[in-house]
């Protein structure tokens, strides 16, 4: 009974030390907001939370939830004093990189990046004008049903919806908006 003892305690000890690895000893909420993306009058509520070994290295992750329940989740990555991109990058210091979670919050959830659906095509119109033809193509990409993404696009243009647009990082620009009867969000644009 000895033997098989000895194995089991070893067997737990290995385990524990190999999750002990995976595991975050730091989790940061970056930032949150509430606000009704699904225009059923009840503000959903969006956080951005950071995991990991230390504040210097943060794995990312947006959410979005409703009545409790997670309805979109997008990770962005990890968040390290490495910034920017190409031949711009560089690491900030220590301090610069607190002010910059601090700040984090803020600018990912910046009241100009909330829009309803025919804000959001003027926005387009005046910024990426090449963009907006392209939209049924993108949720075309993404229906697992029949229903055309022109069709699903026409309903949330007519809906009252909040279409929201972030960036994960990088030069990347999302945005995403809800669809009631498919129950889930579509990425509306994934560019520049």
């Amino acid at each position: 009974m000895a033997p098989s003892r000895f194995f089991m305690l070893t067997l737990a000890t290995l385990l524990m030390a190999l999750t002990s690895g995976l595991r975050a000893d730091t989790t940061v909420v970056l930032g949150h907001a509430e606000r009704d993306l699904t225009g059923d009058g009840k503000p959903e509520i969006l956080r951005v939370v950071g995991g990991g070994p230390s504040i210097y290295d943060l794995g990312v992750t947006f959410t979005i939830e409703s009545a409790g329940k997670t309805i979109y989740r997008y990770d962005m990555g990890r968040m390290t004093r490495t910034v920017g991109f190409d031949a711009g990058r560089h690491v900030v210091s220590e301090e610069q990189h607190r002010v910059r979670i601090k700040e984090f919050g803020q600018w990912f959830f910046d009241e100009k990046k909330f829009m309803r659906p025919q804000e959001y095509v003027e926005f387009l119109r005046v910024h990426a004008r090449e963009h907006i033809a392209d939209i049924p193509n993108l949720i075309d990409r993404q229906a697992s049903d029949a229903v055309p993404g022109s069709v699903i696009w026409e309903g949330m243009l007519n809906s009252p919806i909040t279409i929201f647009t972030f960036s994960p990082g990088g030069d990347t620009i999302e945005a995403i908006g809800w669809h009631a009867p498919a129950g889930r969000f579509y990425e509306l644009l994934s560019c520049c």
